[in-house]
C-alpha cells in the first residue's frame, strides 16, 4: 500500500492546499460534499474520482464539462498516476505526491 500519497492545489492567488489521499475513493470537484474540493468556476461540482488500486492511485474522469488532464493529456476515461504528475481539472492545477517527497520532481525539458 501507498502511504503519503497526497494531491497539492497550486492555486491561482499563489497559496497552496495540499490534500492527504486518506481513501480509497475520493471525490474531486467543487461539490461541498467533494473529498476534494477545489473550487473554482471551471472545476465540474463532480470533476473526477481518485481511486487506490493496490498499489497503485488512478484518476477516473466523471464527464467533467472542462476535462481532466495529466502532464497536458486528456483523460478520456481513466489514467493511472506517479509522483510527480500534474493533474488541470479545467484550469485548477494540482500534483500528485507520493511517500515523504517535499516536492515533485523537475518536468521534463522540452
Amino acid at each position: 500500500m501507498i502511504s503519503g500519497a497526497r494531491l497539492v492545489w497550486e492555486r491561482r492567488d499563489g497559496r497552496v492546499v495540499e490534500f492527504p489521499l486518506d481513501g480509497d475513493v475520493l471525490e474531486v470537484g467543487r461539490d461541498e460534499d467533494a473529498a476534494i474540493r477545489v473550487d473554482e468556476p471551471l472545476v465540474s461540482r463532480r470533476h473526477a474520482r481518485l481511486e487506490r488500486r493496490g498499489a497503485a492511485w488512478v484518476v477516473v474522469d466523471l464527464g467533467s464539462t472542462n476535462f481532466t488532464r495529466v502532464n497536458g493529456e486528456r483523460v478520456l476515461r481513466e489514467r493511472e498516476l506517479v509522483h510527480g504528475d500534474e493533474l488541470r481539472l479545467g484550469r485548477a492545477r494540482c500534483r500528485f505526491l507520493l511517500g515523504s517527497f517535499t516536492r515533485p520532481p523537475n518536468p521534463p525539458s522540452e
